[in-house]
């Protein structure tokens, strides 16, 4: 049985795809399974959530060790519905919503998994580093590193909502499956983009868990531009709304 489980929810994304299976291919390889047929400590499942299966795409990524779930939706992207059909799906005791466009730098994926078996009762997260391309060639990391930028979250603005207002937000959190089960998930009320991540985050810390940034921990965000049904500002006006009316927050 995995002890991590990735969730990617995926839309018509195939360059960052590209760049992803790629890192996945070359993590597999260093992880080195002692014998033929032995089980790896992680496990990755790709959520297709569109009107319709993208052809070839299931046996594209079985051919990489990947296991592919389809949620038929059409319209506004309906990430947190992927994301539970993908928990349902999962077999790991941790698991973590790995979105399409990030890539784990260095050995990020085996320390964050170690860090967060270490802390039971801490929800251990990462950071961000913002590409400038939509695609990297992992031969020369480096060079896209040189000239990344620091993520929104960690812009004045937004920290001032983490440090003052008890915002909760962190990269890759790695949820243990059983809490993640009793909190029923991510909240399906929350369609398209914005706040279903904080949401869940602290709901999940509400019975006195702690959140937990390591900046030894990081993601590179693959740069995209604006996805329609998804992103549109009544999409997000009307998530933020339901997000600050939960009880925990009064409106702002």
């Amino acid at each position: 049985m995995p002890t991590l489980s990735l969730i990617t929810v995926y839309r018509r994304r195939p360059q960052h795809l590209a760049v992803q299976l790629d890192w996945w291919q070359r993590w597999l390889a260093q992880e080195k399974p002692g014998q033929p047929g032995d089980n790896l400590p992680w496990e990755w499942i790709v959520v297709e959530a569109d009107a319709s299966p993208t052809p070839g795409l299931k046996e594209h990524l079985e051919q990489y060790q990947a296991r592919y779930v389809f949620l038929p939706n059409p319209g506004t992207l309906h990430k947190t519905k992927a994301l539970n059909l993908g928990l349902h799906h999962s077999q790991g005791t941790y698991l973590t919503p790995l979105d399409v466009d990030l890539i784990p730098l260095a050995h990020t994926l085996r320390d964050h998994l170690h860090l967060a078996t270490l802390s039971p009762q801490i929800l251990v997260t990462g950071y961000r580093l913002m590409a400038s391309t939509a695609t990297v060639d992992l031969d020369h990391l480096d060079q896209a590193l040189t000239v990344a930028t620091i993520a929104p979250e960690d812009q004045p603005s937004a920290l001032r909502k983490h440090l003052l207002q008890g915002e909760k937000f962190g990269v890759l959190p790695y949820f243990q499956h059983q809490r993640l089960l009793h909190i029923n998930g991510w909240d399906e009320a929350y369609v398209g983009w914005g706040a279903e991540d904080q949401d869940v985050i602290e709901r999940y810390l509400a019975d006195g868990r702690h959140l937990l940034r390591s900046p030894q921990l990081v993601y590179l965000h693959l740069h995209h531009g604006a996805d329609p049904h998804w992103r549109e500002p009544d999409i997000v006006a009307t998530n933020r709304h339901y997000y600050y009316r939960r009880p925990w927050h009064p409106d702002p």
